[in-house]
């Protein structure tokens, strides 16, 4: 059998009638194996870089090149990566459209390198802040432009399991962020951990990078150049030299390109968004597709994913190296959860695991507030301490009457006796240089820890396990619904994407606003 000879170029478009699916699968070659390497590694990219900040940020701003780092600043290092890949998400279409898939995913993955790197390097704050930008616009770039390639490389009967693949290996990526983090926190933490933290999402960039070039072109965007030697040369390579499923998928191409040229024809130049904001089946479905990603994020995901550390910690866990391990373990689930959806499926539908998980993370967020509330209402009592100088920074620590409420201002700081029969302590200012100790009083630099301890970013409570246990409940939940999040494609892919970064950033944005330590309206407000 000869393999057909088609050209995009003619001024006429012709129908065509499509071919039968081969009722045989192709033999599985290299190329198989190393697109399906190659669409894990884009989504473990994804999800490390999420999740990875979550632990550095526990040792990144004791490092004395960053004291001291106030709460704008960690808001920027942590939100500025989404709100850069809301920037990448939006070029990313345009320019794999003009420069070809390939070409972007090159240099995407070229610069996440960069990025980790400058991350690495990084001896003060503007330095790291530039780093997260790369990042950003790297992940925004590669988030789009990645299962694109995918989708239009890989062969017909393996396509939606490597696209499933992309989205189980972000969940999976999130858990090895922790371990990862878990493992360089014994490693002077503090001054190198948190490098070798971000400094190992490098390594599968460059594995990405490396591995695409020896990737080709998508047969898809080949042919919408012309070059159809070239197509077919790739279509070989996919399909193991098998004629029949090389013809077939070359039909499937063309009917698709012929479809988007009469669509053109019929609205010449109008722009692609107009195109669709004008179409009513089509706007119906970029509405949803959006309202489901903005909705999606808004209910808290990133929250609890970017300062997951921080909020276990924030519930009581005083050891830093058991709040990574936690996170581990929630982490895990997270991961493990992703699973129940692809089971779950075809047996009850999409709708009903959706409003399953809807109904599932209002629960969660409602008892993940009452869990803070009951933190809130546990905490030791503060009182004043009157062998403390009246600045103002004095008294505006000195109104506030328990430790929560005293450790959510970033200023202030709670102090008590170590010996656990204290019933009540003292919030007293936060030291910029030496953030373990308070500017005055008995908290202060060369105060006996053994006698006095001092914290600013938790208060010993018995209800410590209450919302890491609703943290995990969250999660599965949320996992439940997530299943949905696969079926807007192309050009409707940028779109949700960019909505879905920049309600990220929102939601970062919450988080911070209510100050990490009191979630009790944050977390409700989501």
């Amino acid at each position: 059998m000869s393999i057909s000879k088609i050209s995009p170029a003619d001024d006429d478009i012709t129908e065509v009638e499509a071919l039968p699916q081969p009722q045989h699968n192709p033999k599985i070659g290299f190329f198989v194996y190393l697109l399906s390497f190659l669409a894990v590694v884009g989504g473990f990219l994804f999800g490390y870089d999420t999740g990875i900040v979550s632990s550095a940020m526990m040792y990144l701003p004791h490092y004395k090149g960053m004291i001291p780092m106030n709460s704008l600043w960690k808001e920027l290092i942590v939100s500025i990566t989404p709100g850069m890949a809301a920037v990448g998400a939006v070029l990313a279409g345009p320019a794999s459209d003009r420069l070809g898939r390939k070409k972007v995913i090159l240099a995407s993955s070229f610069v996440f390198t960069v990025g980790g790197v400058v991350c690495a390097v990084a001896f003060e704050k503007i330095c790291l802040l530039v780093g997260r930008i790369l990042l950003g616009l790297a992940i925004g770039f590669a988030s789009m432009v990645v299962p694109i390639y995918v989708g239009e490389a890989s062969p017909a009967y393996i396509r939606g399991r490597l696209v499933t693949a992309f989205q189980l290996m972000i969940t999976f990526g999130l858990f090895a962020s922790n371990a990862i983090a878990g493992g360089f926190s014994y490693i002077d933490p503090e001054n190198i951990g948190w490098r070798l933290m971000l400094a190992f999402a490098s390594l599968p960039s460059l594995l990405q990078l490396i591995g695409f070039l020896f990737m080709p072109e998508s047969p898809r965007y080949l042919f919408g150049t012309g070059d159809v030697e070239n197509v077919t040369k790739t279509l070989e390579r996919i399909y193991a030299g098998d004629e029949e499923w090389i013809n077939y998928e070359l039909r499937e191409i063309e009917i698709s390109h012929n479809l988007e040229r009469k669509a053109k024809a019929q609205v010449g130049d109008q722009l692609v968004i107009w195109r669709m904001l004008t179409t009513p089946h089509v706007r119906r479905a970029l509405l949803i597709g959006c309202a489901l990603q903005m909705f999606q994020q808004l209910c808290g995901i990133n929250t609890i994913m970017y300062y997951t550390a921080t909020i276990i910690k924030s519930a009581g866990v005083e050891d830093i190296h058991n709040t990574i391990w936690i996170a581990v373990g929630i982490s895990s689930i997270n991961f493990l959860a992703t699973f129940f959806p692809l089971a779950l499926v075809e047996r009850f539908g999409r709708r009903f695991l959706l409003l399953l998980s809807v109904a599932g993370v209002i629960i969660a967020l409602i008892l993940m507030g009452v869990a803070f509330l009951l933190i809130n209402q546990d905490s030791m009592r503060s009182e004043v301490n009157f062998d403390v100088k009246e600045t103002e920074l004095a008294l505006r620590c000195r109104k506030y009457d328990n430790c929560d409420f005293c450790v959510t201002d970033e200023a202030c700081g709670f102090c008590k006796r170590a010996d656990g029969t204290a019933k009540k302590g003292w919030c007293l200012p936060v030291d910029e240089d030496e953030p373990s100790h308070s500017t005055q009083g008995v908290c202060g630099i060369g105060h006996d820890p053994k006698i006095y301890e001092y914290h600013s970013d938790y208060c010993v409570t018995k209800y410590t396990a209450m919302p890491i246990a609703v943290m995990v409940f969250y999660l599965t939940s949320f996992a439940v619904g997530n299943v949905l999040m696969n079926f807007f494609w192309f050009h409707f892919l940028t779109i949700t994407r960019f909505t879905q970064q920049i309600t990220v950033l929102m939601n970062l944005h919450t988080f911070k606003l209510f100050g990490h330590p009191d979630l009790t309206y944050s977390l409700m407000v989501h």
